[in-house]
């Protein structure tokens, strides 16, 4: 993933990331019950620290966004399926969908492929500098 790919995608989930965060302060809170309103604002958080990860990692050398494309990619997948299932699982108790139950395994697989993200990073960082 290259530079202005990154901070695209870090625009846009930071901006949808505002928006939820404000829905969920002002317009939800009396449709959904304590419970519903911490997860929305987990989801919307997560969706805004990993806006701010690719953020940065977009304003990094060429050379270093090449070796750390699959984390990238990996956490704008994750962010993407652990956020946007929790916002189509609220969404779905406002509006009564029931046949969008399905979706609540996809949490727990975003939040599996963010860690693995941030693993990949972990190690891609340890072979910084060394000659391959």
């Amino acid at each position: 993933m290259d530079a202005k790919k990154a901070l695209s995608w870090a625009g846009i989930l930071g901006a949808i990331s505002v928006i939820v965060l404000a829905l969920a302060a002002h317009a939800l809170e009396k449709k959904l019950d304590a419970a519903q309103l911490n997860a929305i604002k987990t989801a919307g958080n997560i969706q805004l620290i990993h806006a701010v990860a690719l953020l940065a990692i977009g304003g990094s050398s060429e050379k270093l966004l090449g070796q750390l494309k699959n984390a990238i990619r990996c956490m704008l997948i994750g962010t993407c399926l652990f956020s946007f299932s929790i916002y189509i699982i609220m969404f779905k108790n406002i509006a009564g969908l029931e046949f969008l139950r399905f979706i609540w395994p996809i949490t727990p697989i975003g939040g599996v492929v963010i860690i693995s993200s941030w693993l990949m990073i972990f190690v891609q960082s340890r072979n910084l500098g060394k000659s391959n």
